[in-house]
């Protein structure tokens, strides 16, 4: 007995089973609101029946046990049953039953209530569940990119509103970004960044990897019209981003091929890396080297000084508003390309883009000859300000000879006496680069493919020479052939840039590094850097100054400059426009290819004193003019205040040709 005793006083079994039945209840209460509001529904039917009871053995009034449990139930839910209860044991439990109700019935009933409605929120706005949408476009990653991507994309109205006639879809285009983290506060960025354009329920976040494929189910990527992969600059190296692109377009290949396989457009840093990502995905994509474009436009921009303007206004909706469009209905099959550029009177005509091969693969032909014929099926591509402005006009009356004779002939001078600009600009030119990314070697290679041209190129950085030069090699040998001086230096540094004499080059070039932490700290270089050489800079007597060209990486940056002080490109803001618009309309990959990849057409400024004849002339005549020496104009630039007239109406004029320049697409036909 006295061990009986010794063991129960070391196992108390009631608290035991007290413990027992809370954590019981515990693990009831968790899983969730509809259990929390059956242990509610328990306790208040404990609380009726107990209350029933009472009252039915102690109190007055009641000969059953339901109706007892009843007056019970109607008490603990209503207080105002308690004022007509008779009796000292009715009205003891029925103020005891109206407090316990405020506690158990209400009070927890709200609580409930009001728990379940604040996980409900906070599981929306993680964006975690899934959407249902039917040809839209899809965002994967969250970068540098996508602010200007959705702004693009809702700007385009008249763009998205053909895109999705094509494909017999709504009217409104809806958008859906698929990123790692999603948050009010990241929403609230995206809203304030995109600005006027916004629209609400146009733009869904959701939140999750594009290497899952659970994950990608949430943006519904088997009904997608498009999906936009943008590079992410500043995680990692550009060859780790390029395996992240790669491995997202396997995560896209993984899919099931009968659920759909929508257009990828995805970018893609180093050109070498292109060929894998276009053998990844079987379904239809389209790859954007950013490297290799933007290598292109600050090569071109370095050759010809001032073209940044111009391509400011053609890929960033500057304030000209001008836009490439491809226009497949036009009318005009059968006739030359000298006349189609006199009918289509609201658009600069740049070529034609034609479908061949049996894998229907788009080929542009841009700056073609006057006398070439359109053929049945070429689409027209135009500079215009809107896609109806590239609608040609009924062709006049007077219009009888031929496109070669009507480009022949002008204010009375025969072909022969017109004299082709020249370039302006001197064979040997001396170049100054500050900083270093990953496009740096696509750039010296683009440098370094203009034949007849020689550079004398001098790079500093505070990346070491040795690494510089190792991603030298694993490109072309035409960038080692430069010859290019490489020189470790803070560029910020006010007297390492003295020893530099960066007064004694032509063009100075600042590129943002991609080796910072994030675009802000780039750009910051970036600007420190151009207020170092605009100080030393100033200090010149006498003698041009060098050309300052500055590649930002964040668009709000643009008004710490100040465009008097130098050229600015902003790459992501490009690049951004270029992944929208392909979405949209993927033809225009092979346009941007041609104007703005090596080997393709030239934009350049010519000068057109002895050009046009003296006296008044209008843009028509400089249309004219232009195809007749091989080129096609875009506009007119004022060179000594840099004003650019692109696209400007065909009948603006101007008093004489001194000190004007024709922008104007030259180079192969």
């Amino acid at each position: 007995m006295d061990k009986a005793e010794d063991l129960l006083e070391k196992v108390p079994v009631l608290p035991r089973l007290l413990r027992r039945f809370t954590f019981a209840l515990e693990r009831w209460i968790i899983r969730g609101p509809h259990f929390r509001f059956l242990a509610v529904a328990a306790a208040v039917g404990l609380l009726s029946v107990g209350g029933g009871v009472a009252v039915r053995l102690f109190g007055s009034g009641f000969d059953q046990y339901p109706d007892a449990v009843w007056w019970s139930f109607l008490r603990l839910t209503d207080p105002g049953y308690l004022g007509d209860d008779v009796g000292v044991v009715n009205r003891v439990v029925s103020t005891f039953l109206t407090v316990a109700g405020y506690v158990v019935f209400m009070g927890a009933l709200v609580a409930i209530m009001t728990q379940w409605l604040q996980a409900r929120m906070s599981v929306l706005e993680s964006g975690v569940t899934r959407v249902t949408r039917n040809d839209h476009v899809v965002i994967l990653g969250w970068t540098s990119r996508t602010h200007a991507i959705v702004r693009e994309l809702l700007v385009s109205q008249g763009r998205v509103r053909r895109f999705l006639e094509k494909r017999g879809a709504g009217k409104r285009l809806q958008v859906v970004i698929l990123a790692e983290e999603v948050s009010a506060a990241r929403l609230q960025d995206l809203r304030d960044a995109v600005g006027d354009p916004w629209e609400e329920l146009q733009v869904t976040l959701r939140s999750g990897s594009a290497l899952r494929p659970d994950h990608l189910k949430r943006v519904d990527i088997a009904h997608a019209a498009a999906v936009i992969i943008p590079g992410a600059e500043f995680e990692g190296e550009a060859g780790q981003a390029d395996t992240e692109t790669v491995k997202v377009l396997l995560s896209l290949e993984r899919l099931p091929a009968s659920e759909g396989r929508p257009l990828v457009v995805a970018e893609i840093f180093q050109d070498r890396k292109a060929e894998i990502a276009r053998t990844v995905y079987r379904g239809d994509h389209e790859i954007i080297c950013s490297g290799k474009v933007v290598s292109r436009l600050l090569a071109q921009n370095l050759r010809y000084a001032g073209l940044s303007t111009v391509f400011n206004e053609i890929l960033s909706r500057g304030n000209s508003g001008n836009a490439i469009y491809i226009r497949d209905e036009h009318g005009l099959d059968g006739a030359s390309m000298a006349e189609a550029r006199s009918r289509v009177g609201n658009a600069v005509l740049l070529g034609t883009i034609r479908t061949t091969g049996v894998d229907l693969k788009p080929v542009p032909q841009l700056n073609p000859p006057p006398e070439r014929i359109i053929q049945t099926g070429d689409a027209l591509v135009c500079l215009a300000r809107s896609y109806e402005d590239t609608a040609p006009d009924a062709p006049a009356p007077a219009e009888a000879e031929s496109g070669a004779e009507a480009v022949s002939t002008q204010a009375g001078l025969p072909k022969e006496s017109w004299v082709p600009g020249e370039a302006g600009e001197p064979l040997h030119r001396r170049i100054l680069i500050l900083g270093w990314n990953h496009k740096a070697p696509a750039l010296l290679d683009e440098l370094a493919a203009h034949e007849g041209e020689t550079f004398e190129i001098t790079q500093a950085a505070g990346v070491a020479v040795e690494r510089r030069e190792q991603e030298l090699r694993f490109g072309t040998s035409a960038a080692l052939a430069l010859g290019v001086r490489h020189v470790e230096a803070d560029t910020t540094d006010p007297a390492e840039v003295a020893l530099l004499k960066p007064e004694n080059f032509d063009t100075i070039l600042i590129i943002g590094s991609d080796w910072s932490e994030s675009e802000d700290e780039a750009d910051a270089r970036a600007l420190m850097a151009m207020l170092v050489l605009r100080e030393l800079l100033a200090k010149k007597s006498g003698g041009p100054r060098p050309t300052v060209v500055v590649e930002l990486l964040d668009p709000a940056n643009v008004a710490l400059v100040g465009r008097d002080s130098a050229e600015i490109i902003v790459s992501p803001l490009i690049l951004s426009h270029m992944l929208a618009q392909v979405a949209l309309r993927r033809e225009l990959n092979v346009i941007f290819d041609e104007l703005f990849g090596a080997g393709g057409v030239d934009l350049a400024f010519r000068s057109l004193e002895g050009w046009l004849p003296p006296g008044p002339f209008r843009f028509h005549d400089l249309i004219r003019a232009a195809g007749a020496q091989g080129m096609t104009a875009l506009g007119v630039r004022d060179s000594p205040s840099g004003s650019l007239w692109l696209n400007p109406p065909r009948d603006r004029g101007w008093n004489d040709s001194k000190g004007l320049e024709v922008v104007a697409l030259v180079g192969p036909r």
